[in-house]
């Protein structure tokens, strides 16, 4: 039986517009819109991308703006019975929403210092290039990322070229979403 009513969920997504994209905070869906909160400026009918978790995302166009939440038409119907089962597969740190935010960070290992690119984050970690295959699963770094600081992590997993790093304390919402803000206006997106 598809769900037609709006489900309120309350949990951390992505807008993604042609040049950007933010965290937003889900706050209901049905299956043919959503009700977000984002900081990402928006205009009535600018075509969006709602990413959800474990990757799962919905074509839409920006339909009411009320402040800093924002109601998003589908562009097609979508079966709130395959959204909630992908969101309820997705409550790992692997199938968290993650922001494709491409710059240099410093990794602070036992072996050394060495500097790698991040190729995404998520409120859980990040995903670096490492072509030298210094990192080593489960083990214990700092990572130094511009604008957030250092942060302690673990190695959780590694495919060559690349290691994903879980931070041992999460970042928060707020902070996340106020430092991708923070990039988009100094790279003036």
């Amino acid at each position: 039986m598809e769900i037609n009513n709006p489900v309120t969920i309350l949990h951390v997504g992505k807008l993604v517009t042609a040049d950007r994209e933010r965290l937003c905070v889900v706050h209901s869906l049905s299956s043919r819109q959503a009700l977000v909160r984002t900081s990402l400026p928006l205009g009535i009918g600018e075509s969006v991308t709602l990413g959800l978790r474990n990757g799962f995302s919905v074509p839409a166009v920006v339909g009411v703006i009320m402040g800093d939440h924002v109601s998003l038409l589908f562009e097609d119907l979508v079966s709130m019975t395959t959204i909630l089962a992908e969101q309820r597969d997705g409550r790992t740190e692997r199938g968290a929403v993650r922001l494709a935010i491409s710059m240099p960070v410093s990794i602070i290992a036992p072996t050394g210092v060495q500097v790698g690119m991040m190729q995404d984050i998520s409120l859980f970690g990040v995903r670096v290039l490492d072509e030298l295959g210094k990192l080593q699963e489960d083990q214990k770094v700092q990572v130094a990322i511009d604008g957030l600081g250092k942060r302690d992590a673990t190695v959780r997993w590694r495919q060559s070229p690349y290691a994903g790093l879980s931070f041992e304390v999460a970042l928060g919402f707020k902070l996340l979403d106020q430092w991708t803000a923070q990039i988009a206006a100094d790279d003036g997106s």
